[in-house]
Parts: C-alpha cells; structure tokens; sequence
C-alpha cells in the first residue's frame, strides 16, 4: 500500500453503546460516510456544528485534531408546532371566534406535545394578531421542509436553514418523553464535513462568510422561526467522537473556495445554499474517490468521463458508463486491498512464525482493525490466513451496507449521473449541477476551452477531446466523438443563458451573477 495519511483513532466514541466495531472505513474516510443522509441533510448537520461553535467563538477552528465537541440546538418547541401539530385543520374548520380557536389549540398541544417538561404555548397569542396569522406561519414554514416528502417522524423533520434559529439536530423522542441523539437521518456526514473545513488552507476566510452571510442575519423569516420557538434549547450532553483520518486534502481546499467563490456572488443566502448543497456532494464524492485511490500502490487516477446527453449511443455514452462503474467499485476494491495489505507489515510476519500463529494474528488484526465479531479464543483456533479471509467477509458486508453505496446515491442526487436513454448508469451532468459549476468557476466569463480543462482540473471531468487524449490513444473513442460532446455542453450552457458565442472559433461562458468588464 502507498503512503497515506491515517490520524490516530480518537478515544472516545458515542456509538460504543452497541459494543466494538470494525474499524476499517473509518481508517479510509473517517467516521463516517453514510449513504442514506443526503447531501442537503449533511449540509443541515453542518450548519448545526458551525452555529453550535461559532456560540464558543471558534467556529471552523480545530484547536486539536479529532477533539471536536460540540453542543447542538434541538428546539424542540418548533418541531413540535411544526411537524407533530394535526391540530390546525381541526381547530380551522371548528367555526368558533378566534378566543375559541386558540383555547382549543393550546388545550391539545398540551395534550400531544412530546419531548417537553412544560408543553405550554400560550406565548403565541401575545405574538399573533389572530390564529388565522398564526395558522398561515405554521403554513409557511411547513412549506419550507427540507425533504419533506419522506416518510420521516416528526423529530427527524427539518426545515429551510433561513438562520440560527432553524438549525437543529436530528433527536428521538420516545413514547415517554425521552429526548435522545439519533444517527439515522444525521449520520455523522456533517462532522466530516465540518472537520473538512477546519481543515482547508481558507478557514478562516470562509468562516468569516458563513458568519457574516448566514449566522449573523437577522432575516425575517428566521426571526418568525424565533418567535415560534421562544426560547433556545441546546442538548445537555455535547457531542464528540467525530473523525477525519487525514490533517489536509485537496479536496478540502477545492471545497471551500468554491464555497468562497459562491458566498462572494451577489445573490441571498437563500439562494446560494443550494449550490452549496451541490458542491458539498461533488466534494464529498471526490474524496472517497480520491482516499480510495491512495490505497493502492500506483496511486490510481480519478477520472469522471461525462457524456452531455446525446439523443442515440455513442462511444463517449460507454466509457462514460465503464468510468462510473470503475469508480463505483474502487472503494470496495480499496478496502480488500486496505485489509489485505497487513500481510506485508512485520507485525503480521511476526505473528506468521510465532509459537500460536492463531492468537497472535488475532492481537494484530484486533489493535489494527478492532475485529469484534467472535471470541478471541474462538478465533485464535484458526490459521493466520483464515482469520484474514473473515475479517474481509465482515468488513466487505459492512462496507456494502453504507461506504459502498455513497458514491452512487450522492452521484445521482447532485445530478452528477443518469440512467436516460440507457440501460447502464453514467455521467451525465444535469442542468442543475452546470449552472452550479459554471457560477464557482467562472469569475465573470471565461473562453469555453478553458472551461472544459477547468473542469478537468478541479474535478477530474472528461468531456471534451483535449482531457480525452489518454482514451483517443488506446483507439478506445475517436477525436470526433469528444468534439461531439464538447459540442453537445457549448449548446446546452447557451440553451441556459450561460454561454455566448462571439465567431465561430470564439465561445464564451458566463457567470450570470458576476458582471464583466468589457476591454
């Protein structure tokens, strides 16, 4: 295995409670990639971490690596008014004046609250001209869900990040009233993502931006949030064992200036989150990619071929699906190599010739890997190779449960891969993910050429034949099919008002937010 950077292990873990686990991913990535919190979740997890350390002063400030702590809002008087509140229809349809209606309402939300000691929300009617003002906020804001299509319960519902007041953690509310952590839809992501930040050459200027454009905004609709909500609440127990196994990427730095590059465009907050949104998957997704590479010895090269989408099959259309399906098995590659790669350290030789070869090897892969699964005295009856050949079973089906599908869920959900017109799945940009990638990289305009090898630069995209040239050598594709697909995005940028052709040799794209000066 070729050098990469592991951080050690932090000692303290909050999922501990369901005993040891295999730690094996988390050498790799960190701790952890979960594929069922999507990109806009992640984001939402994110925000709470930076809100809950920017309260301390130290907001994308890792004083020591790994050590992050960090005490979230839960608010749950909002969530309850928001997402476990089917009373307003009953009380809007009863017919009674409005002192009526809002004896009724406050009458059953004491009743059906859950999470609080004290379930009274009379303070609303002293912050409501009427209930029928009061109903058409509740409204509004339920409107503004995040992925509030899923079937989630009401104490795993969030809403648009309009501000601090917004941003809270994903909790569990029993049948009993007990609040408690829960990691199914907040799957610890966003701490990488935050530990990600911490760590790029442009914290500090980056946090100067997310404080100034984002916590630091009294908006109207954060502040009916807070009028909502009354009082702050925080956990009472703060959050830690969060992981990242390496101190600086490339990846982290890309990240935030695309953020940096978003956040300085003249356009609200509001709506340059969901670009944020886009750029946190394709990031993300590059890193596992990019850590999965450094595995092996050679070092493999990330490389995304992107067919624009052309109306019949095409040689761009196959290698873009070979390149997807090699991406999507390197991880899972990465890993066995990952596991298999202790067969060359002098512990595991060392453990090969000793008087028990079994217990020996089980005291090597337990300090390395934390293998839990049977007794050790069980497991020390076994050969050394036997021993390893489980351990890859355990770890291989642990990886297939999350790890091993990050790469095709985000990819599909930031619009980064497709199945139209196709059969096979592979990178097919959308509308939506273009835009996002022309307003980080284009600062005012820039000629289409140098786009195309922008893209391939920063992200590893291959769409035109100039970043094709390794494939057009193997005869794998002509230059003309490259030309083609080049040809293909130049059409699709002008379509959405992000490209301007000036001769027939001469393209510009367009940063619609960025004005340019003419020469």
């Amino acid at each position: 295995m070729s050098f990469m950077e592991i951080l050690p292990r932090p000692q303290y873990q909050e999922d501990s409670s369901t005993g040891p686990q295999l730690w094996i991913d988390e050498q790799i990535w960190g701790h952890r990639l979960h594929d069922e919190q999507t990109p806009w979740l992640t984001m939402l997890e994110f925000l709470g971490i930076l809100q809950a350390e920017h309260r301390q002063g130290r907001a994308l400030n890792e004083e020591r690596l790994n050590e992050l702590t960090y005490r979230p809002q839960l608010q749950l008087r909002l969530r309850n008014l928001l997402f476990n509140n089917p009373h307003m229809a009953v009380v809007r349809a009863s017919g009674k004046n409005d002192e009526g209606m809002w004896a009724q309402w406050l009458s059953l939300m004491a009743a059906g609250a859950g999470g609080l000691e004290n379930a009274d929300f009379s303070y609303l009617r002293d912050r409501f001209e009427t209930f029928k003002d009061f109903d058409a906020v509740i409204s509004f804001l339920q409107g503004s869900s995040i992925e509030g299509g899923g079937n989630k319960r009401w104490s795993s519902k969030f809403i648009f990040p309009f501000g601090v007041n917004s941003l809270y953690e994903d909790a569990k509310v029993s049948s009993t009233g007990g609040v408690s952590t829960d990691r199914r839809f907040f799957g610890r992501t966003g701490e990488i993502l935050y530990l990600m930040l911490c760590r790029s050459a442009r914290s500090a200027e980056l946090a100067e931006r997310l404080s100034s454009r984002l916590l630091n905004v009294e908006g109207p609709y954060d502040k009916l949030v807070g009028a909502l909500q009354n009082k702050t609440e925080t956990t009472v127990k703060e959050r830690a064992g969060s992981y990242l196994p390496c101190s600086k990427y490339a990846s982290f730095d890309n990240l935030a200036e695309d953020w940096i590059a978003v956040l300085d465009l003249e356009i609200p907050a509001y709506d340059a989150l969901p670009h944020m949104v886009t750029l946190v998957g394709l990031h993300v997704l590059l890193y596992q990619l990019g850590r999965a590479a450094e595995v092996f010895p050679d070092k493999r090269e990330i490389s995304l071929v992107c067919e624009i989408v052309s109306p019949k099959r095409s040689a761009v259309r196959d290698l873009s699906a070979d390149s997807y399906q090699k991406n999507n098995t390197l991880p899972g590659a990465a890993l066995e190599t990952f596991v298999r790669s202790i067969a060359d350290t002098q512990e595991w030789k060392a453990a090969l010739i000793s008087e028990e070869p079994g217990a020996t090897a089980v005291e090597v892969l337990s300090k390395k890997f934390d293998w839990p699964d049977r007794d050790d005295a069980e497991k020390g009856k076994q050969s050394p190779d036997a021993l390893l050949n489980d351990l890859l079973k355990a770890a291989s089906k642990r990886h297939k449960t999350h790890v091993g599908k990050f790469h095709s869920t985000w990819a599909r959900l930031i619009g980064l891969s497709s199945r139209r017109a196709s059969r096979r799945t592979r990178y097919a940009p959308t509308d939506r993910l273009l835009k996002t990638l022309v307003i980080c990289t284009v600062d005012g305009r820039m000629e289409f050429k140098e786009f195309l090898a922008r893209l391939h630069e920063r992200y590893g995209f291959v769409i035109g034949d100039h970043q094709a040239q390794d494939f057009i050598a193997r005869g794998d594709a002509d230059q003309e099919n490259f030309s083609d697909n080049a040809r293909r995005l130049e059409e699709r940028l002008a379509s959405l008002g992000l490209l301007e052709r000036l001769s027939d040799s001469c393209a510009f794209v367009k940063n619609p937010f960025k004005r340019t000066v003419q020469s």
